[in-house]
């Protein structure tokens, strides 16, 4: 799946825009042409909201999305739909998981519309990010760091040929985060899929193809 920025900078950041951004206001970028694109930045400078932008849930920018060479305003909500059960995975900087659910009944819900992977599959990925303790568990009684991880397994069950990451190691330990980029980079490669991935700077671990500075 091709990612193509155009002049593109969300419009709250557009009046106080200055130049030096790598990602910002570039012609013709290319933004996954690589397996793996980190985009790094402090808080607040605009990371989260090129996720959401490029997921097709804000318009609030200038430039555009192109998306296989389509920009985005022209995606409809039908095939934006399809976008994000088939070819679009993401894990949010908020999770945006349902409290009041268990960690497990928040995979299934993924994997009950998708049928994409078998309950053993989905054991495998709970065992190896070491959360089979926690699964009755209602997710908002987790920590951050457990949810996050739920919510990568979340992102896993489904095909995609992009996965969407905003910071979703913050409140992991080494360990932990680096198991979960190591399955993450398994599945990804078992589809074919490339990882776009934010972060406020970059791990050693991560080993990605790109980097860009905002």
């Amino acid at each position: 799946m091709d990612i193509k920025l155009n002049q593109f900078i969300p419009s709250p950041l557009s009046e106080t825009y200055s130049g030096g951004s790598e990602l910002w206001k570039q012609s013709n970028l290319h933004l996954n042409q690589q397996a793996t694109t980190l985009i790094t930045s402090p808080s607040g400078k605009g990371k989260s909201s090129l996720i959401s932008m490029i997921y097709g849930l804000r318009s609030d920018f200038e430039g555009t999305i192109l998306i296989n060479d389509k920009s985005i305003n022209e995606i409809s909500t039908k095939q934006w739909s399809d976008l994000r059960s088939t070819k679009i995975a993401v894990v949010f900087q908020s999770l945006k998981l349902f409290d009041e659910l268990t960690a497990y009944e928040n995979i299934l819900i993924k994997n009950q519309l998708t049928n994409h992977k078998t309950e053993d599959e989905i054991q495998e990925f709970i065992s190896i990010l070491g959360m089979t303790s926690f699964m009755q568990q209602p997710a908002g009684t987790l920590s951050f760091g457990q949810q996050q991880r739920i919510a990568i397994i979340r992102a896993l069950c489904q095909p995609f040929e992009l996965i969407l990451l905003d910071e979703p190691f913050s409140h992991l330990d080494r360990k932990n985060a680096q198991t979960s980029w190591e399955l993450i980079k398994t599945e990804s490669e078992n589809q074919n899929a490339s990882i776009i991935i934010t972060g406020l700077g970059s791990d050693d671990f991560l080993n990605t193809d790109t980097q860009l500075s905002i």
